[in-house]
């Protein structure tokens, strides 16, 4: 008897609103070429912990302001206006865009794996190198012909917004809608990770990491990558799945830069947010 697919919907997502003037904006930031693992997860770590500066900023601030409320006095028309002014300075919800090296990557699941030294060997002689992250998920491989798309925003500056709904309505979502409204590629959520085409067939990868409610790492969506590499491991323990790409699907010559490009259109429609700033990575001085 043939088994039945399970899909996963979103439907208890409610749309989410931004709750601050800088999150009707999102900075989209694409790296072009071919970057080194080891400096996206630095530009990524840099962005995360200026976040997570400014929100213990606005911690303090917001916590004395309620004690002089409290003690029944209040701030001069300067010192209100300067406060305000510091908080208005909250860093824009910033979506970065990569095509990486050839490497893998492992969650926080592959740390139990008995066998882990041995597959990273295999990992090894195979060309790539392997690295260990702090994201959810297991192995997974990134590189040439490869969508990185990493969301860092603020799930608090956003309504309704939570941990489930940022994953499957928003990074999930994007991918969903990308490969249907551009590529005519159906597709589905279910209840393993990722994006799939078939029961047994996946095109995109999902990891997520939260600290202080400050998102990080995101999707990883096959464009045109080498398959052999993403076939070369188990994915989400299941011995039948196996990767395809938007490639293999539709016979599409696409560039990384044309998907993150869409995929950036469709981050921002889903948060209700109204303008997008595309950046080049290569104009920027981030490291």
């Amino acid at each position: 008897m043939a088994s039945k697919t399970f899909i996963r919907g979103v439907s208890s997502c409610t749309r989410f609103t931004p709750l601050c003037d800088n999150y009707n904006t999102l900075r989209h930031i694409h790296f072009p070429g071919i970057t080194s693992f080891e400096r996206g997860q630095r530009i990524q770590n840099a962005m995360v912990n200026a976040n997570l500066d400014f929100k213990k900023l606005e911690g303090k601030i917001k916590k004395q302001k309620r004690d002089i409320a409290a003690q029944g006095m209040k701030l001069n028309e300067y010192e209100e206006s300067l406060l305000d002014k510091i908080l208005d300075m909250k860093p824009f919800p910033t979506l970065l865009t990569f095509e990486f090296e050839n490497v893998y990557t492992g969650g926080k699941k592959v740390r139990q794996d008995p066998n882990l030294d041995a597959k990273i060997k295999q990992y090894e002689d195979s060309g790539c190198r392997y690295h260990q992250l702090e994201r959810g998920g297991q192995v997974t491989w990134h590189g040439q012909g490869q969508l990185v798309a990493y969301g860092i925003l603020d799930l608090k500056q956003f309504q309704d917004l939570t941990v489930r709904c940022y994953v499957d309505a928003v990074l999930l979502k994007s991918v969903q809608n990308l490969l249907e409204k551009n590529y005519s590629v159906p597709n589905f959520i279910n209840e393993n990770p990722g994006v799939w085409t078939n029961q047994n067939q996946k095109i995109a990868s999902v990891g997520c990491n939260i600290q202080r409610a400050i998102t990080s790492y995101g999707i990883g969506l096959n464009v045109g990558p080498d398959l052999k590499y993403l076939n070369a491991f188990e994915m989400c323990g299941l011995p039948e799945a196996r990767a395809t790409s938007i490639k293999e699907l539709t016979n599409q010559d696409v560039s990384v830069k044309e998907a993150a490009d869409q995929y950036a259109k469709e981050f921002a429609r889903l948060l209700n947010i109204t303008t997008v700033e595309h950046m080049s990575g290569e104009d920027l001085n981030i490291e």
